[in-house]
């Protein structure tokens, strides 16, 4: 105001927009803020607000999935206006994992977040505390995964169907019939989905074995792949659900003396960073991870200052696309006993 030469209630109208000012007078004004580097206090504006312009996004950088997943959702945020509040809590199961991930929670909430963006494991560990956002009527987002219909939560998930098709089409058209799925945890929504459209893909082709093994998302899981696999009648293909899985099946196949694609071929689902550096270079769906964090950024972005009485839960699908490398052939002659 000294700077300007004017009263210090019309520097406060000016930086507010400058209605009712002479436009002379805001450009003074603005000149002078320039000029001293003044910069707003958003704390103090959300004070005044009830909004402090952070969304809580509970997402690590897992891998390279996860790592666009981010980009997407700060891309998007920053483009609304909002800073991202990025927390998770350690993802290894401790003892001490309740009492943490309701912590970083409550940070979320004491931060006064407009509105918050999860990733699906953290979204199934947190359910016991979504209503610390949902009770405060703060919009919630979840990524490549989806909450119960009770927390009225947005999701941004792929298009499951669309990938399951494009496998399941490719294998059959080759000629694979005896086909096995490595399947996540039937308790996280992108597995369940995942699974259950392949397994209607399949049911429609003709003559088709689907075998199902359901794998968890942490530790090893090479004895049993390599179990499926160590049996005369083997598949002659693999669906694996994530390229972590895919990856278990090369070392599973490596230790039998199978040969990817000639005695198998290996779909994975990601199309990680990795899949094309693997030999031979994994044939995997993939998704569309900077467009989903674009997606849930926008999602929340609209929710927040909308009631929660007046919103409907919103959920978006992407598409999924195959990379089609070398990973995958005609399946081998079947051999006799006899040889």
């Amino acid at each position: 105001a000294k700077e300007a030469g004017v009263a210090r209630t019309t520097v406060s109208l000016a930086l507010r927009g400058g209605e009712g000012l002479a436009p002379e007078t805001v450009e003074k004004i603005r000149e002078a803020a320039e000029k001293l580097g003044y910069r707003p206090n958003r704390l103090v504006h959300g004070l005044r607000s009830g909004r402090t312009g952070l969304i809580g996004v509970m997402i690590p950088p897992m891998d390279t999935f996860w790592a666009e997943v981010l980009f997407g959702v700060h891309d998007g945020l920053v483009e609304r206006e909002y800073v991202p509040l990025v927390l998770w809590s350690n993802h290894r199961p401790t003892p001490d994992s309740e009492a943490d991930q309701l912590a970083q929670v409550h940070r979320l909430v004491d931060w006064r977040v407009d509105g918050a963006i999860l990733w699906p494991l953290f979204a199934n560990l947190y359910q016991e505390h979504i209503r610390e956002f949902t009770d405060r009527d703060l919009p919630v987002v979840t990524v490549d995964g989806r909450l119960p219909d009770v927390f009225d939560a947005d999701a941004v998930l792929s298009d499951e169907e669309m990938g399951a098709e494009a496998v399941a089409s490719y294998l059959v058209d080759l000629g694979h019939r005896r086909i096995l799925h490595l399947a996540g945890p039937e308790t996280q929504a992108w597995s369940h989905d995942r699974r259950h459209a392949f397994a209607a893909c399949l049911a429609r082709a003709p003559a088709c074995e689907l075998t199902e093994l359901e794998l968890p998302l942490t530790g090893s899981v090479d004895d049993e792949v390599r179990a499926a696999l160590d049996s005369p009648s083997r598949p002659s293909a693999v669906f694996a659900a994530t390229d972590y899985f895919a990856e278990a099946c090369y070392r599973a196949a490596e230790s039998l003396g199978l040969r990817i694609p000639e005695d198998l071929s290996v779909v994975g689902c990601g199309d990680l960073s990795f899949a094309a550096r693997m030999s031979p270079p994994l044939t995997s769906v993939g998704q569309r991870p900077y467009e989903m964090g674009r997606t849930a950024a926008r999602l929340v972005a609209d929710a927040v200052g909308t009631p929660g009485s007046q919103r409907t839960a919103r959920l978006e699908r992407l598409p999924m696309t195959l990379a089609d490398r070398a990973s995958v052939s005609p399946p081998a002659p079947l051999v006799s006993p006899d040889g």
